[in-house]
């Protein structure tokens, strides 16, 4: 992304999305359908990656968790959107349709991305072994991304499992209840997130998330649930822009290479929790997974101070 561009990677993207959906019409083998597969994964890495590195480079560092809070709440309506929407379509239309949509909001995105104003050309310095790595100064936030990301992975994969057990509210409604609360966390706590230290942030981020995932552990009644799920979406509404902005201004040279970082946290921290929390549910139950995804996001507050002296480090900058 440093080196060719955020819009560049973002139409390349967009050309994976529309090779990996209209692929599927014409693909019948196990193995042509899994590479297309891993072409429509290798779309959302690219765009997500270069549309959060645009936002870090055409925003003000006083004012970016604000703005990649308002590029969040784009990407969660059109999950809490697309699917009902995809279903009803799917009722009346056959199959293909499903995936000649999907390309037609692939090349629709790839418009809209040519028309935003490019930022400033940089140098861009030769690729070296060290650059397939991340400098250690982002060692802490990516633990701690990772952390967040498995509290997250417990609700967001696990949810069908706590409504089937529990009975007393359906997955789709837990969903909803999450995205309505992190997308109304996202519009109202930017303008909060900029103007606050990094260390009360993603303490706030942490007791919330933390408390409602300790709550789906033991809640059984609806009103209880549904708070839980709230809850779990604030402290997500809260982590996400101020760690991506925290690894933006720890390495302001290559905010591409930043934002990898924090996805390879996030995504590690969802990916290495589900494994734990699938052993943890297997042996304790609902009680013993949702105690261990609160555990690990309370070990976010030992590296507060840490991430904190970074923090200040970068505002006297």
């Amino acid at each position: 992304v440093d080196r060719w561009g955020p819009r560049r990677l973002m139409l390349g993207g967009v050309g994976l999305l529309i090779a990996g959906s209209l692929g599927v019409l014409g693909t019948r083998g196990l193995w042509p359908l899994f590479g297309l597969r891993l072409l429509q994964a290798a779309c959302y890495v690219v765009f997500s990656t270069a549309g959060v590195t645009l936002v870090v480079l055409l925003a003000r560092a006083e004012v970016r968790a604000r703005r990649l809070a308002l590029y969040g709440v784009a990407t969660n309506l059109a999950i809490a959107l697309a699917p009902a929407a995809t279903s009803a379509l799917l009722a009346v239309a056959p199959l293909a349709t499903g995936f000649w949509l999907a390309g037609g909001l692939a090349l629709l995105a790839g418009g809209l991305a040519l028309l935003i104003p490019p930022p400033a050309p940089r140098p861009a310095a030769a690729l070296g072994l060290a650059d397939w790595g991340f400098p250690r100064q982002l060692w802490l936030p990516m633990l701690a991304t990772g952390l967040f990301g498995a509290g997250f992975a417990a609700f967001f994969q696990f949810a069908p499992i706590l409504a089937e057990r529990r009975g007393t509210l359906a997955a789709g409604t837990l969903y909803t209840i999450y995205g309505g609360g992190i997308i109304a966390c996202r519009l109202l706590s930017g303008a909060w997130i900029d103007r606050t230290s990094l260390a009360r942030v993603l303490a706030l981020a942490a007791a919330l998330m933390a408390g409602g995932l300790g709550l789906a552990a033991v809640a059984g009644a609806p009103l209880w649930l549904g708070l839980a799920t709230l809850l779990i979406a604030i402290g997500g509404g809260l982590f996400h822009p101020t760690l991506i902005a925290h690894h933006a201004a720890l390495l302001p040279a290559q905010p591409g290479r930043a934002s990898a970082a924090f996805y390879i946290g996030m995504d590690l921290g969802m990916g290495l929790g589900s494994w734990i929390f699938g052993v943890a549910l297997e042996l304790a139950g609902l009680v013993g997974l949702y105690g261990m995804a609160t555990l690990l996001v309370l070990l976010c507050l030992p590296l507060l101070p840490a991430l904190g002296c970074s923090d200040q480090r970068e505002r006297i900058r």
